[in-house]
């Protein structure tokens, strides 16, 4: 079984490696007065962090008020 889950985390490593490398082009990001110049696949995983950390957040607030 360990041998699957090396597998496994071998093959998600490679396909982020991949996905980081073909979106290395840099995108303009504008919010309220400023605006940054910064790579793609940054923009990709920093929203998606952010929307972990918002649903966990979430999660947190409806399980403290409803237990």
């Amino acid at each position: 079984m360990h041998y699957v889950t090396t597998a496994l985390a071998v093959i998600a490593l490679a396909a982020i490696v991949i996905f980081s490398l073909q979106n290395l082009e840099a995108v303009e990001v504008d919010f309220l007065f400023w605006s940054v110049n910064i790579s793609k696949v940054l923009v990709i995983v920093g929203t998606y962090v952010l929307g972990m950390v918002t649903g966990w957040g979430l999660v947190e607030v409806v399980k403290r008020y409803l237990a």
